[in-house]
Order: C-alpha cells, then structure tokens, then sequence
C-alpha cells in the first residue's frame, strides 16, 4: 500500500511535467510521425477501450487507464530524439516552450473576447437606458 501511495504522489508531481513535454513534442516536425501517431492510437484505444481487458489477466487488467495513460506518454518521450527532449525540458524550464506559449496567446485571445462582450453588454445597456428616458 504505501508503495502505491508513493508511486501516486510521484505520477501527480511529473504528470504536469510530463503532459506539457508530451505537447511540445507532438507539435514538434522533428519528432517522427510514427511515434505520434502510435500515441494518438494509445491514447484512443485507452480512452475509447474496443475491447476491455478483464481483470483475471494478471498485471494488465489491474492497470487503469491512468497508468495505462502514463506508460504511453511516457514511451512516447522515451522514443523522441533525445536532443530534442532535452530542448523542449529547457524550455519548459524556462516558460518558453510551445506550451507556454500557445497557454498565453489562449489567455491574451480570451481576454480580448471578453472585453469585446463586456463593451458589447455595456452598449445594449446604454441603449437600454436611453430608450427607456
């Protein structure tokens, strides 16, 4: 039990970690294809199972789909270019990596969409306000 719980509290620390290494790497041309593509069809076939693997076999039908999740992830960074794994590590490092950036221009676009229905809302307000004088 206390193995669980250890391996728990370490899956949570470097899932964030893990999740925006997984995105720069995706994004990144100099990843093969092969290995993208093999993680999306991981990633379905965990999300989506076409055939669930019952519990009697041992190992694999204990495993959820979270540690399932997380050994293809992390095969999928196992398998990109090293060189490339360790740019993207100090990027994220950093805050300058794909994720980071693509998360600010998310939040900037937001911003800017809310202020659009914000003057948008004052305006029916003010219309509001003088039709009823």
């Amino acid at each position: 039990m206390l193995l669980s719980l250890r391996l728990l509290r370490r899956i949570a620390r470097e899932l964030p970690r893990y999740g925006k290494l997984t995105y720069c790497l995706y994004r990144d041309p100099r990843v093969p294809p092969r290995n993208k593509l093999a993680l999306a069809a991981a990633l379905a076939l965990i999300l989506n199972p076409v055939v669930d693997v019952p519990l009697r076999i041992p190992v694999f039908g204990e495993m959820d789909a979270v540690a399932l999740t997380v050994l293809a992830v992390r095969m999928f960074v196992e398998k990109a270019p090293k060189d490339v794994v360790a740019e993207h590590q100090e990027r994220i490092a950093l805050g300058t990596s794909a994720f980071d950036q693509d998360l600010r221009q998310s939040r900037e676009g937001l911003r800017m969409r809310l202020d659009a229905l914000r003057g948008r809302g004052l305006a029916v307000v003010r219309a509001r306000r003088g039709m009823a004088r």
